[in-house]
């Protein structure tokens, strides 16, 4: 008999979603049951991915962004209803754990999914949470507040390699915390792809995160469309839609949302990619062998970082929303598959040494 295991993803875009799957996946092919709890485009995702499975609406925290260039006054007035939504998605799960006689509960960044019924495993590359220059006395403030909730858990699983080349950087390294951690190299719903289709799609857009800054930025796609030549297709990741903008220029296509195959295709078949360069996104993409240019969130910290390092270190190129002109989209050439081994994308090889070890 398998373990009921009760996997939460956090509901803020796709990306925490996305990088389940192979956590699932994984755990479906070593005869376990994983039960997902979640809400949102998160929930619509993970049903398409996983119509067997049983699903559970968990509502989470929903942060209200701003449309400025900087998220921290937003995010410090959204901290009392944090903790108290926090406080509410533990008794969530608890209800859910006895409920279900679930063995062991997975949160994929999300600090109220831990139980003292079930072993409990919180999901993060983000262990050293980086703040705004202007706002730098924060830093151990939110990495403390961060840390007291990390301490709930009895493991913490980071999604990257520890040795370096490492994906996140300074995010996640070191992995200096009370409880066991461990690097489970890098997540991707997506096998390791060498293959090379005819590249008939000018700019491939892959839009994320939330609102107001996703159609901020869908917006400044459309407005400039009609300057560039060329084929531009957005995938606008709202699953749960079925609505596309209005008076959409003749040389763009909109997809809500595409399944693993159609997204693949989509990838091999464009010859320039734009995404917001959010983590789940840009292991996505070098397990498909393919850079981009990267347009962070504004004010969204860890994606503002991570253009930054991967800019330096010559694999993808970025620039700041603000200054975003599809007429300067450039793709640097780096050997992206090379740089970062394939072979830590093998989740299914570690969930197999924690099976046998739990």
């Amino acid at each position: 008999m398998g373990k009921n295991i009760l996997i939460c993803p956090l509901n803020w875009g796709l990306g925490h979603a996305t990088r389940c799957v192979p956590i699932i996946k994984g755990l479906l092919e070593l005869g376990q049951n994983p039960i997902i709890a979640a809400d949102k485009a998160p929930l619509s995702f993970l049903q398409k991915e996983f119509p067997d499975l049983e699903i559970i609406k968990l509502p989470g925290f929903d942060p209200i962004y701003s449309k400025r260039d900087t998220q921290v006054f937003k995010l410090l007035t959204s901290i009392p209803t944090a903790l108290k939504d926090f406080k509410r998605e533990h008794h969530d799960v608890e209800a859910i754990v006895k409920d279900h006689n679930i063995d062991v509960v997975i949160s994929d960044n999300r600090f109220g999914c831990w139980s003292k019924n079930a072993h409990s495993v919180f999901i993060t590359h983000q262990l050293h949470i980086q703040t705004p220059s202007f706002f730098k006395w924060t830093y151990p403030i939110i990495n403390q507040m961060s840390r007291s909730y990390i301490n709930q858990y009895d493991e913490l699983w980071i999604p990257d390699i520890e040795q370096e080349p490492s994906l996140s950087g300074i995010l996640s390294h070191p992995a200096d915390t009370k409880v066991k951690a461990s690097y489970i190299g890098m997540l991707s719903r997506f096998s390791i792809d060498t293959q090379e289709d005819e590249k008939d799609i000018d700019y491939l857009v892959i839009l994320s995160g939330p609102e107001p800054q996703r159609t901020i930025l869908e917006n400044i796609i459309i407005k400039q469309a009609p300057d560039v030549e060329g084929r531009i297709v957005i995938l606008r990741a709202k699953p749960n839609q079925n609505d596309h903008p209005y008076n959409i220029p003749e040389n763009v296509t909109f997809f809500n949302h595409a399944d693993d195959d159609f997204f693949v295709e989509l990838v091999r078949k464009s010859k320039k990619i734009i995404c917001r360069g959010g983590y789940s996104s840009l292991m996505d993409l070098i397990s498909l062998n393919r850079n981009a240019f990267l347009v962070p969130t504004p004010g969204q910290t860890e994606q503002e970082y991570l253009a930054k390092y991967l800019t330096e270190k010559g694999l993808f190129n970025s620039c700041k929303q603000k200054q975003f002109s599809l007429k300067n989209v450039n793709i640097p050439n780096a050997d992206i598959n090379n740089y970062f081994n394939n072979k830590n994308f093998f989740v299914k090889d570690f969930l197999e040494k924690w099976l046998s070890n739990n």
